[in-house]
């Protein structure tokens, strides 16, 4: 033998010894057999320098490790297996050992991203059945159907979390079989099919996840490898394409469906009004509450909000959804009851949320009355009037018509019936956004009425029998709809009136406007009527209701004249105006900076009321006001102060705060749950505050008998009586929780 002979058996002595772990006398006793081929156990011995009597025992030992086979004969011989299958077993190991050594290092080469990649097929189950079995919420899984049963044993331990699954690669055939809905664990909530052929994708409590590429694809270089998840942002996205992408376009397994039980923890906003569309076909809408931690959409700032569910957005056609609760709110609070929460990603709502919680609505809609609203309704109750309309008020000068409208849907067999909801009419909206098809939109006219302030704020004094002259524009001829409601007052029209359509939902109004031509200013009213006749329709009445501002946007201008050119004339003034500004986001900084000019100067010579909802108070706010170290002092003092009024009212459907010179005052309304009506409900609340001007109630007392005439509104639909008043008032502490 050379010597490079002898190096070369010297290295496979030092790899078998060290690296397969076979003895000397085994490693000799091997290679002899490999060397010489088949022999008798005198000729290893002799081959081997091993003792004969130790070769046979190193021969059976060998022989179950599979390196030599024995021939049972006599004289008993063995020959060697083929190297490359006895080592085979070897190479496996080692094969499976640098596998897993080569995920081990991607883990580590990828944690900073976020993303590992796995390569064997056991590791990504390995990994599959972690997540699963660690999820503390919710499991969002889309898998291809012959997948299920790896991920059955998993799944049926998932009984605390909201299990949301999609089948895949499904044919018909196999969605017809009996054992595949059965082979669905009872731990899912909702199962859906799809036909199309899908990856893997796997995202729990939409922070972690898995997306694993299927084999048979011949576009894609890497099928069949995995990608664990860890970065909650790319966990995010990767939740978001299964939610919203593949689960709105999956077909339900009616087999799997069941009804959602609560209290509920939800990831995602769209599965929870899934299960909200679901609960609201027995239950009202506001027999449910909900706790959302989530972010304000203007300040980035966490938050954790409960409140009661008022309403909701939630469709199949549609990625968008949204929830509005009503929460707890201070009354002198401009903090909306009302907030918008949204998904992730969601655009034109208050709130975005991550974590929602939705339970039974256990408390009682009701707030609990306050010393300070105790204090005020008594003084209501003592300071009313024997009998109301014995009076007078002038009301100036919004008027319009409404054409009460209603959105219709012809049903099997020709016969048309209304669309209830504002939401059924905005799915039929996406619905038409996602064909070719031009939208096609029925309506029907069912009645027409008088519209606009004075008609609203006219007919509850009109009902309480007082003298009410209405100023505006009524027509050209005066409207048979303000004729006829009008019929036993004074009208007196400024010019032609325009329509407002006006669709009627259940849960909301649509409206649309035609926008006068002719401008109301105070040339239009000096050339219909002449300042004298103006001053005669004004002078001797108890209170003059003016607004609104956004209808009328010269009204500032008629403010100047009324100051200048009508209170001089007047033999008894009025002893109130009352200013309603309306939806002033329309108007400029410019416009609302004059008004409050003009409306201080006109309180130097009649005490001016300006009354406001919570939105056109933070209008004020936001334009008005500079930012200080008052901020300490409440904003109603703070705006009334700006305007150098008597009194500045703002109001909510929570109650009413009312900022006059020497104090603030704030009185709790009560709540309604369920209301009948809520359009126009403003418009009573401000009814209500002119009525108490009218009869010359403290603030505090005025404050309930405004929300008095408004609650009665929203649960009866109707203008109260004289006596309904009266008996909404003695039971006003009742509507409240004790």
């Amino acid at each position: 033998m050379t010597a490079e002979d002898d190096a070369k058996l010297a290295l496979l002595r030092e790899t078998l010894e060290d690296n397969v772990d076979l003895t000397t006398y085994e490693t000799e006793v091997y290679l002899a057999l490999v060397r010489g081929g088949t022999q008798t156990m005198t000729d290893i011995a002799e081959t081997s320098d091993v003792p004969k009597q130790r070769v046979y025992d190193i021969v059976d030992g060998l022989r179950e490790r599979g390196f030599v086979e024995v021939i049972d004969d006599y004289p008993r011989k063995a020959y060697a297996v083929d190297p490359s299958e006895a080592l085979s077993s070897i190479r496996d190991q080692i094969s499976r050992a640098e596998e897993y050594l080569e995920e081990l290092h991607d883990t580590v080469e990828t944690v900073e991203s976020g993303v590992a990649l796995f390569k064997s097929e056991s590791t990504i189950k390995r990994y599959v059945s972690d997540l699963l079995q660690t999820a503390e919420h919710d499991i969002l899984l889309l898998l291809p159907v012959d997948r299920l049963s790896a991920v059955v044993d998993d799944l049926e331990q998932c009984a605390d979390q909201q299990v949301r699954l999609v089948l895949s690669n499904a044919s018909p055939d196999e969605l017809e079989e009996e054992s595949l809905h059965e082979s669905i664990p009872g731990t899912v909530d909702e199962a859906r099919v799809v036909s199309t052929r899908e990856d893997f994708a796997l995202t729990t409590d939409r922070s972690r996840g898995l997306y694993w590429v299927q084999e048979g694809r011949d576009y894609v270089e890497d099928e069949g490898q995995g990608y664990y998840v860890t970065n909650p942002s790319l966990a995010m996205v990767l939740d978001r394409f299964v939610s919203e992408s593949i689960w709105p376009l999956a077909q339900p397994l009616e087999r799997s469906s069941k009804r959602p039980t609560l209290p509920r923890q939800y990831m995602r906003i769209r599965d929870c009004l899934a299960d909200v569309s679901v609960l609201t076909d027995s239950q009202p809408v506001d027999a449910f509450e909900i706790t959302f931690e989530g972010y304000d959409t203007e300040t980035g700032e966490e938050v954790t909000e409960t409140g009661t569910l008022t309403s909701y957005y939630y469709t199949e056609y549609d990625v968008r959804s949204s929830l509005t609760l009503s929460v707890d709110t201070a009354t002198e609070s401009l903090t909306s009851p009302k907030i918008t929460v949204g998904g992730v990603g969601t655009r034109n709502v208050d709130y975005t949320a991550y974590s929602i919680e939705l339970r039974q609505n256990g408390t009682s809609h009701a707030a609990k009355i306050d010393d300070e609203t105790r204090r005020h309704l008594e003084a209501c109750k003592a300071e009313l009037p024997p009998e109301f309309g014995n009076g007078s008020v002038a009301l100036c000068f919004d008027a319009f018509i409404d054409r009460m409208r209603e959105f219709i849907q012809r049903r099997p067999g020709g016969e048309y019936e209304q669309i209830r909801q504002f939401d059924a009419f905005r799915e039929a909206l996406v619905r038409y956004e996602a064909s070719e098809t031009p939208p096609r939109v029925e309506w029907r006219q069912t009645r027409t009425e008088p519209g606009g302030l004075i008609a609203h704020v006219g007919g509850v004094f009109d009902e309480l029998g007082y003298d009410v002259t209405l100023i505006g524009r009524m027509g050209d001829p005066i409207r048979a709809e303000f004729a006829r409601k009008f019929r036993d007052q004074t009208l007196v029209s400024l010019g032609r009136t325009t329509s407002t359509d006006y669709v009627w939902f259940e849960d909301r109004k649509f409206l649309l406007t035609e926008p006068n031509p002719e401008p109301l200013n105070w040339a239009r009213i000096e050339d219909r009527i002449g300042a004298s006749a103006f001053a005669e329709y004004i002078d001797g009445r108890s209170v003059v209701n003016m607004g609104s501002w956004y209808s009328t946007p010269e009204l500032v201008d008629i403010v100047d004249h009324l100051r200048d050119d009508i209170w001089p004339r007047l033999s008894s003034p009025p002893e109130h105006v009352h200013f309603v500004p309306g939806e002033v986001d329309q108007l400029s900084a410019e416009e609302l900076e004059r008004g409050c000019e003009a409306l201080g100067a006109l309180d130097d010579v009649v005490p001016v009321t300006i009354t406001a909802n919570r939105n056109q108070t933070r209008r004020f706010r936001d334009i008005l006001l500079q930012r200080s170290d008052e901020e300490t002092v409440p904003t109603v003092q703070r705006v009334r102060e700006r305007f150098d009024v008597t009194r500045y009212v703002m109001h909510s459907q929570r109650g009413a705060t009312l900022a006059s010179r020497d104090d603030v005052l704030s009185v709790k309304a009560p709540q309604v749950v369920n209301p009948h009506q809520l359009r126009n409900v403003d418009e009573h609340f401000l009814s209500g505050m002119t009525l108490a001007l009218a009869e010359g109630l403290s603030d505090g007392a005025a404050l309930v008998l405004a929300n008095t005439v408004a609650s009665y509104f929203m649960r009866h639909k109707k203008s109260p009586e004289s006596r309904e008043i009266r008996t909404f008032i003695s039971e006003y502490e009742a509507f409240f929780a004790e």
